[in-house]
């Protein structure tokens, strides 16, 4: 037998407690966190033909979250890509639903974008406390001009090309980032702090399609020089087209990996994509978990998409004209089952928690993440349920 499968479930325990575990306070904020950013301009990037060899560019922006603590460390590094939202916060627009004016890139003059890459600063503050250098990057040029397959390869292309520009400051101090990395105003020397032999991404959404392809067996040769990718996480992931299930069908080919843990998300309440990516499990040779969480929506995980934020555009996709019962959903994979809905703060609380162990086991080494992340710790089982597979070759 080729495979030792576990299956294991969270439940949620009505008026349970959480008692933190040995586990958990190891896992505390141990490394001061500072935030930095930079933006090299709207079109500074120059993206892939399509396949009918159409062309664009897009910007080079993102937020960091690092351990202020640079001195004497080297920290791995994850690198998070949001998915395909609106990308001008134009509130008239919206009001209007004039895609021409939401969906443009470069945003008109005096509409500000929409800053997606800010809406995972959650687990860029969660992860960087733990010993991570974490760059979430904003992908807004590929909106307008890429569709499909396209799109993913434009994703995966603005992410080496982030992934290189980092190298090359960790390596030298050079590069289109020399000084650019700004922390209030004043530039970061993260110069040989910058671990890009150990690099974990994550994807969100239609980013997690462009993260699969970015990682895939295929694709490994043309990462950067100097850049290793160790663990990707598909959150909510846009599952890539197939006209049927099976796992070996071609289709799956660019967005195959075998050879890296992965670790997917899957939501009972979201309304936006299946997100299973069954065909990962095919032909692995590292770990792949699956993360069934009852109750989580698609657009929660991204606070600028959240309802709570108030900005343009956000809402709660689990939210439906009839739905069973108050706070509750009907289950995507089963209509005759209602699934309470996690909170904004309780869904956030379970993707920092099982990402961070994900990072910390396959970046950091840290194995005392291992009973979370195979489900004999349950952290949060006073308000969520899991089902956790972990798939081992």
């Amino acid at each position: 037998m080729r495979k030792l499968l576990t299956v294991a479930t969270a439940c949620a325990l009505t008026g349970a407690l959480l008692v933190p575990t040995a586990t958990i306070a190891r896992a505390s904020a141990l490394h001061p966190v500072g935030t930095a950013t930079y933006d090299l301009g709207a079109t500074a990037f120059q993206l892939p033909p399509t396949q009918d060899g159409t062309t664009a560019r897009a910007e080079l922006t993102a937020v960091v979250h690092y351990p202020k603590d640079l001195a004497h460390h080297r920290y791995p590094v994850v690198l998070m890509s949001h998915g395909s939202w609106i990308t001008c916060a134009d509130r008239q627009a919206w009001d209007e639903q004039d895609y021409s004016k939401l969906a443009a890139w470069p945003c008109a003059k005096g509409t500000p974008p929409l800053p997606s890459q800010r809406g995972y600063d959650y687990l860029g503050e969660k992860l960087a406390s733990q010993g991570m250098i974490v760059v979430s990057i904003s992908a807004k040029g590929v909106e307008p001009s890429y569709l499909g397959q396209d799109q993913d390869a434009a994703r995966a292309a603005l992410i080496s090309k982030h992934l290189s520009m980092w190298q090359r400051l960790s390596a030298t101090g050079g590069g289109p980032l020399a000084g650019k990395v700004l922390d209030h105003g004043r530039p970061v020397d993260f110069r040989g702090h910058a671990d890009l032999t150990d690099v974990g991404l994550m994807g969100h959404s239609r980013g997690g399609r462009g993260t699969l392809l970015e990682a895939a067996d295929v694709n490994q040769q043309n990462w950067p020089a100097g850049v290793k990718i160790k663990a990707v996480v598909p959150l909510a992931a846009a599952e890539p087209y197939a006209p049927d299930d099976n796992p070996d069908n071609p289709e799956y080919t660019p967005y195959r990996i075998t050879n890296l843990p992965v670790a997917v998300f899957v939501g009972s309440c979201d309304r936006a994509v299946d997100g299973h990516l069954r065909y990962l499990n095919a032909h692995n040779t590292a770990p792949v978990y699956e993360y069934y969480v009852h109750g989580a929506n698609h657009d929660f995980y991204n606070t600028q998409w959240s309802p709570s934020s108030g900005q343009v555009g956000a809402y709660d996709d689990a939210a439906t004209p009839n739905p069973p019962k108050p706070g509750y959903c009907t289950s995507d994979d089963d209509p005759h089952r209602a699934d309470k809905q996690l909170t904004e703060t309780q869904q956030r609380l379970v993707a920092s928690t099982y990402l961070s162990a994900f990072f910390r086991r396959y970046l950091l080494g840290d194995r005392t993440a291992d009973p979370i992340l195979t489900g004999s710790v349950q952290p949060l089982r006073s308000f969520a349920r899991l089902d956790i597979r972990k798939d081992l070759p």
